[in-house]
């Protein structure tokens, strides 16, 4: 027991990215036969992953995994938000100076008054 504490000792450890990889080697495991090989390939990659001793490496791919994370979040809000905002609102263009004017839906036929040139015409929302 005591050499297998010494050896771990120095390892990187478990981490996001590798619990990440192991969740979707799991889920190809599960799908398929010819995608079952590269979720075997994911798992063994976290294992690596985990006990490997060069912890800056890890480390950075951790980061490029949680910058390329973030980037995939906020498109899926800004997503969200398209839904959001078409579901509750009716986005128009001013006629004069093609300025984009967001109003409630379902309020009838209402004046609409642009914010940039002032301009006002009427719409139904």
């Amino acid at each position: 027991m005591n050499k297998y504490s010494k050896y771990f000792k120095d390892s990187y450890g478990w981490d996001k990215f590798s619990t990440y990889l192991s969740i979707i080697g799991l889920l190809l495991i599960i799908s398929g036969r010819y995608a079952a090989i590269f979720g075997f390939i994911l798992i063994i990659l976290a294992v690596l992953r985990s006990v490997s001793k060069n912890k800056y490496r890890r480390y950075r791919e951790l980061q490029s995994f949680e910058d390329f994370s973030l980037i995939l979040r906020q498109k899926f809000y800004k997503v969200k938000q398209n839904i959001y905002s078409f579901k509750n609102y009716k986005t128009f263009k001013c006629p004069n100076c093609s300025q984009k004017l967001r109003v409630p839906r379902h309020k009838g036929k209402i004046i609409v008054t642009c914010n940039n040139c002032k301009s006002e015409f009427k719409k139904k929302s």
